[in-house]
């Protein structure tokens, strides 16, 4: 008889998790979570993971901390999975399961039309999947260590240093030249910029039409965002901005520098390639899904 029961109360499914939002008081948990986390997914471009306290939805599921998520709009109508993390000893689709229709009543509330994740580990997938996520494109990297400069096209006109002045412009000519998921918000770009060792923008009667954000560190240097206004494309603009990074970092003694796009990106792989750019087989998944 013992021996039935207990195996009933094996099969029984695990209690319910608490799930509540992350506040301050959660920072120390929230970090040993993800210093620990066995299965863990950040997303974070130039956001610090706990930076986003206090935005909402950021999410945690307790016993104690087993698990979080976060998925902060940016720009409003868009939300990224910039954080999913499971303690161990704990199933990634069962936290997931506990997290996620709280994240969706939340993003809905909030106004989101689009949620996207990037499949950095592949272990993503059939959760997303499972959840009605659905794969649009991916995101490709690139490299350039050619110690041979491209040439520039004609001289590159109203190229100066970018300031946190243009910011408010720079959002809505990040807008204009890309898709929703791809764009970012004034209060990002200024992160990003604080963050860059070289940020260039071009002018043309006194308004920004492109401009470059890039980094550095010892792992080599990273061109990590560029835009042109669509009614400016095709004047080479964009050719000579990422020739002035190269000729920038070569300067610097970089032999090598990166940058990432999306595998659809036809006009910036061309771009990129015709520079000296190669695709180094990293390649990662978006997956996407409509809020209804």
């Amino acid at each position: 008889m013992g021996d039935v029961r207990l195996s009933l109360l094996s099969r029984r499914k695990p209690a319910p998790l608490e799930i509540r939002l992350a506040g301050e008081a959660d920072r120390h948990s929230i970090s040993h979570l993800l210093s620990d986390a066995r299965w863990k997914h950040q997303h974070l471009d130039w956001i610090d993971t706990l930076g986003l306290l206090g935005q909402q939805p950021f999410l945690t599921a307790f016993e104690r901390m087993v698990g979080t998520m976060a998925f902060p709009p940016d720009p409003p109508d868009v939300a990224w999975l910039r954080v999913f993390a499971v303690a161990r000893g704990h199933s990634p689709a069962t936290v997931w399961e506990s997290l996620w229709p709280e994240a969706l009543v939340r993003v809905t509330q909030a106004g989101v039309k689009r949620l996207a994740v990037l499949d950095v580990g592949g272990w993503l997938r059939p959760i997303l999947e499972g959840s009605g996520f659905a794969p649009t494109t991916a995101v490709t990297f690139l490299e350039w260590n050619d110690s041979r400069l491209p040439e520039a096209l004609a001289g590159l006109e109203g190229l100066r240093k970018l300031t946190f002045d243009d910011l408010p412009a720079l959002a809505v000519l990040d807008g204009r030249a890309f898709g929703s998921i791809w764009r970012h918000s004034q209060e990002v770009l200024g992160l990003a910029l604080r963050q860059a060792s070289l940020a260039s923008v071009v002018e043309r009667d006194g308004q920004p039409v492109a401009y470059q954000l890039s980094t550095a560190s010892a792992y080599g240097a990273h061109l990590a965002r560029l835009a042109v206004d669509p009614s400016w494309q095709d004047r080479g603009i964009g050719t000579n901005l990422v020739v002035h990074v190269l000729g920038h970092f070569a300067r610097q003694g970089f032999t090598r520098v990166t940058l990432n796009t999306q595998a659809d990106n036809e006009r910036g792989l061309s771009l990129y390639k015709r520079l000296g750019f190669s695709e180094t087989g990293q390649r990662y998944p978006v997956f996407e899904e409509e809020v209804l």
